[in-house]
């Protein structure tokens, strides 16, 4: 199985189900966040993993990779995005809804 069809057949299909999940209640506050959370990801996570390639640590199959950005295949880069998303997604699916003051005094 080559990388790209592990996201295929894994990442994507977890990515369409929390994104499912998550349907109307995602927004644009949430992008925003999520946003900044993979370009965090993507800062801390591009060097050690390049690291961890240079010393032998893992690598990946010439084979089973389409190519190479530094020392990491161009799905490694993918996979740090497409989980970052379906954990966000799920997240905002498993939040409860915000109440405001408002709402509260309508309640009552």
């Amino acid at each position: 199985m080559t990388y790209l069809q592990f996201h295929l057949y894994f990442s994507l299909p977890l990515l369409l189900a929390t994104a499912w999940l998550a349907r109307g209640k995602f927004s644009r506050i949430h992008a925003r966040w999520l946003g900044l959370v993979c370009l965090i990801v993507f800062i801390f996570t591009t060097p050690w993993d390049n690291h961890a390639v240079k010393l032998g640590i893992w690598d990946f199959p010439e084979d089973k990779i389409l190519f190479r950005v530094w020392r990491l295949p161009i799905e490694e880069y993918g996979f740090f995005f497409l989980q970052t998303l379906s954990v966000g997604l799920l997240t905002v699916a498993l939040l409860r809804p915000r109440r405001t003051p408002n709402a509260e005094r309508k309640q009552a």
